[in-house]
């Protein structure tokens, strides 16, 4: 039995990798900035530790082996207009928590950071692939990405590309505050959905994007702290996480449409700003590390995210 703490546990991610943790027999804890009300965490511990580093002990006295750090700006059009914000709170947070793990000798770190680092390519991306400095919130987590290997602390980076979906059992789901992912805002505006941009260079003109479950994502936490508690001090990965198949926007919708049997009527309206046209995992590195191996494909996202949208 371990004990962790998840930073951002009252997010999305958060509330489905501490009921995984859970049915498993580890201690979950959680800091965040508000409650996550989650039945699975041990402790719920409502702070800012950016702004209140000391936060960070009340968990830490629990002697904690591995820290999950999920907490993080994900918007990406909104870190144009807002980057110092972005820069807070992707960076100096992950230098503070570096920081504070390493006076209390915790010691494994498992962070989550964005598919969103890639330079678009048409192929599968892998972990050598160039990054790229899109848009503010890219760079903020390349910039915490390097803290992190800067570090010394033995750490996995998590390179998400789209959680989407919701938990199996209707437990819980997406409740981003505001909603910038597009499965939910698709169910949001089923009689006036906007893709955004139709002259991206991609099979259809529109985006292509990796969806993989939230669940599956969960599940790979547990897989990086296992593996992680058989490394020497110091050993590192950066690790996709995806599914390797990518479907267009326009695709989802149709796939909406088909799989749900729902009447959607959208239209094009301009490209979001910094929005790369395709990226799709390869998740070899996963499969092969970690034994990490997808449960759930697109119908099963769409059908989850659907049931939860109606709760």
């Amino acid at each position: 039995m371990k004990k962790v703490l998840i930073t951002g546990g009252a997010g999305y991610l958060g509330k489905h990798l501490a009921k995984a943790l859970y049915k498993v027999g580890h201690e979950a804890y959680c800091i965040d900035r508000v409650r996550a009300n989650c039945k699975y965490y041990q402790e719920e511990i409502e702070s800012d530790f950016r702004k209140y580093p000391e936060s960070l002990n009340r968990a830490f006295a629990h002697k904690i082996d591995t820290v999950f750090h999920l907490a993080g700006r994900i918007e990406v059009g909104l870190s144009w207009d807002e980057p110092i914000s972005f820069w807070q709170d992707n960076v100096m947070s992950t230098m503070v928590l570096i920081d504070m793990m390493k006076k209390r000798d915790v010691p494994n770190l498992v962070y989550s950071s964005s598919a969103g680092v890639y330079k678009p390519k048409d192929q599968l991306i892998d972990e050598s692939s160039p990054v790229a400095y899109n848009n503010p919130y890219a760079n903020s987590k390349i910039a915490a990405e390097n803290a992190i290997r800067d570090s010394g602390i033995n750490h996995t980076i998590f390179r998400f590309f789209n959680l989407a979906g919701a938990d199996p059992d209707g437990e819980m789901g997406e409740d981003h505050i505001p909603e910038t992912h597009m499965i939910p805002l698709l169910f949001e505006n089923l009689n006036n959905f906007v893709i955004n941009g139709n002259n991206y260079q991609t099979k259809d003109g529109t985006c292509v994007r990796d969806y993989v479950h939230v669940s599956d994502v969960a599940d790979a936490h547990l897989l990086a702290m296992n593996y992680l508690n058989t490394w020497k001090q110091g050993q590192t990965a950066t690790i996709n996480l995806g599914t390797g198949v990518g479907y267009s926007n326009l695709e989802i919708v149709n796939l909406a449409k088909e799989i749900l049997g729902l009447d959607i009527k959208y239209q094009f309206g301009p490209r979001r700003q910094g929005d790369p046209s395709k990226l799709v995992a390869s998740i070899d590195l996963a499969e092969n590390l970690l034994g990490y191996k997808p449960k759930y494909n697109i119908s099963d996202i769409l059908k989850t995210a659907y049931s939860w949208f109606n709760k």
